[in-house]
């Protein structure tokens, strides 16, 4: 590599004249030039962590004692990657995960905002998501999309808590400044029909029929059921080599494109003493436990997973997943911001 230039700091110009640029509002970019484009690889703030579902549980219960849900319009405890600052209310970058607790009869209010958002249910029955009047049931594992700026709420017409996983692309709207939430009123009446899962896509490879040039919904599916996908992984792995890896990308029916526009979300099974090697890439990745046990590796550190923990790996990470099980497999959803860096023209993958 070329010698890299020992670029002026901000402190070896004189005050005066940094005063003056700064009344002005501008500053002199070369002495932060580092800072923003390191030399040779990228630096990320982001760490590699992992939450821990069984410490992290008790006090979500608790928050239904100390936050009624018309103080809190969602009650939710974000995942804050230590390495980024907490006003940012990140998970990576670019995602955010936090776990929402309903409580048997609440209504979370009816509202719709910029960022794009989806639940991963973790545990309960009894809960659901309307979008847009649509009533979509919500099953242990199952994810659920609430589109940018579709009416949604939630409610719980069973008799024990239901929790799930919040994933939000807020960290990319924020700083854009188009980030906002519009509140609404509660429907009165809600569509009980089957979900489009359950009717219109309720057959694989084939879709509702359209003329020539007619557009499809962008958002046709609004809920993939976990029982579904953790099939369709066994029955996967059933007929895949041992040592080719099993993963399988969550899409849009009508088009093939990820379900959400920014991020993507895909499931794994990870077969009993399987190990498994991802490309190193610049996205930011999120791995949520579904079922099973894991041992996750990021750069140097290991991550001994139970189900329903979750685990960082920021960009240009080195990640490995090991299955220690001689007998169980282990179901993982993986959230990526894949779309994103496609379509800026970020993605890499290095050696």
């Amino acid at each position: 590599m070329d010698e890299v230039l020992a670029l002026q700091r901000a402190e070896e110009l004189p005050s005066d004249y940094r005063e003056r640029l700064d009344t002005l509002g501008v500053l002199p970019a070369w002495t932060l030039l580092r800072a923003v484009m390191p030399v040779g690889a990228a630096a990320p703030k982001a760490m590699a962590h992992q939450w821990s579902y069984a410490q992290l549980r008790p006090l979500l219960m608790r928050a239904a004692e100390l936050v009624p849900m018309e103080k809190a319009e969602r009650r939710v405890l974000g995942y804050i990657n230590p390495g980024l600052a907490r006003e940012r209310l990140s998970t990576l970058p670019s995602i955010f995960f936090g776990l929402q607790l309903i409580m048997p009869g609440e209504r979370a209010p009816n509202h719709k905002h910029i960022p794009a958002a989806a639940r991963i249910i973790i545990e309960g029955e009894g809960a659901f998501t309307t979008v847009d009047g649509e009533k979509l049931h919500m099953e242990e594992g199952d994810v659920v999309l609430t589109p940018p700026l579709h009416w949604h709420d939630h409610g719980h017409e069973g008799k024990e808590p239901v929790v799930w996983m919040d994933v939000l692309d807020h960290p990319l709207a924020v700083p854009m400044d188009v980030s906002y939430v519009l509140p609404g009123k509660l429907a009165e009446s809600y569509n009980e029909q089957p979900d489009a899962a359950d009717t219109l896509y309720s057959c694989p490879g084939l879709v509702p029929y359209r003329a020539p040039g007619a557009q499809a919904p962008l958002y046709p599916m609004r809920r993939f059921r976990w029982q579904r996908v953790r099939k369709a992984l066994l029955a996967t792995s059933d007929v895949t080599a041992r040592e080719v890896p099993v993963h399988l990308r969550y899409c849009n029916p009508e088009n093939g494109e990820s379900i959400m526009k920014t991020l993507e979300f895909s499931a794994r099974i990870v077969r009993p003493g399987e190990s498994v090697t991802l490309k190193r890439a610049s996205v930011n990745r999120m791995f949520q436990i579904m079922d099973g046990d894991a041992r996750i590796k990021v750069n140097d550190l290991e991550y001994a997973c139970q189900k329903h923990d979750t685990v960082s790996a920021p960009t240009y990470s080195s990640v490995s997943l090991h299955n220690a099980s001689s007998t169980s497999p282990c179901f993982m959803i993986q959230v990526d911001d894949t779309p994103t860096q496609v379509k800026l023209g970020f993605y890499e993958e290095v050696a």
